[in-house]
């Protein structure tokens, strides 16, 4: 069994500082193409070019299963189910569900942490004790937990980079009261990837699959460790 892990596609028909993201969805589809998972883990940040036609094409491959982050299409991602299944499977996690994979248990918590405002470009955001009031739900029953905010951690290419504030609090604390083996994000573009055991035991991983960084993971469930991080 092989999963692989993508965050921050950030799939748009533009040049972004530089970075052209219109071939993102072709990237995704040949690391998809070439190392045939049983299943695809994305924690958010598609960008707002995903649509019905590519996400089929995407289905028609893989299983998928996904969170959202704060740069969706979420009318599409909302109407996304797989094909490869004999059930009525939504391609979108709601917050708190747990889904079972190869005898791992996953949870989702959904978009980012904001203080003040509510709603960007129509993608829900959660204040700090809404985030952590669904990791409280997910205490003891999980093995992975997908998000899409990070918490800080101390790393080189964090320190100075990335606010150590109430709203990275926030997510480090649900990560500490959901309690997983292993915690996959994204959202951050300071470096690659991040590998780090959490003080709670938990191993954090966050990629960067966005056409800067084009990175993602490799996880192998029958031996409950994460792979390397590769790149094409």
């Amino acid at each position: 069994m092989k999963i692989l892990v993508v965050s921050d596609i950030h799939y748009n028909k533009r040049f972004f500082r530089g970075v052209d993201e219109s071939g993102a969805w072709e990237w995704l589809l040949n690391i998809v193409d070439y190392h045939k998972p049983d299943l695809l883990l994305s924690c958010g940040d598609w960008g707002e070019a995903v649509n019905l036609r590519e996400f089929y094409g995407l289905l028609r491959r893989v299983r998928v299963w996904s969170i959202y982050g704060n740069h969706e299409n979420l009318g599409v991602l909302r109407r996304m189910y797989n094909v490869l299944t004999d059930s009525y499977e939504p391609v979108l996690m709601g917050d708190g569900e747990i889904r079972e994979f190869a005898g791992l248990r996953f949870g989702a918590i959904n978009g980012i942490v904001a203080l003040r405002r509510r709603e960007r470009k129509g993608i829900p955001r959660k204040r700090p004790e809404e985030y952590i009031g669904v990791a409280k739900k997910l205490r003891g029953r999980i093995d992975v937990l997908l998000l899409h905010d990070s918490p800080y951690v101390d790393v080189p290419e964090y320190r100075g980079r990335i606010a150590d504030d109430e709203r990275t609090a926030a997510v480090g604390a649900a990560i500490h009261e959901a309690r997983p083996k292993i915690v996959l994000c994204g959202h951050l573009h300071v470096s690659p990837y991040t590998v780090y055991r959490l003080g709670c035991g938990t191993l954090y991983i966050r990629v960067d699959s966005s056409q800067k960084h084009r990175h993602y993971a490799i996880l192998y469930p029958q031996s409950h460790e994460a792979g390397d991080m590769e790149r094409p």
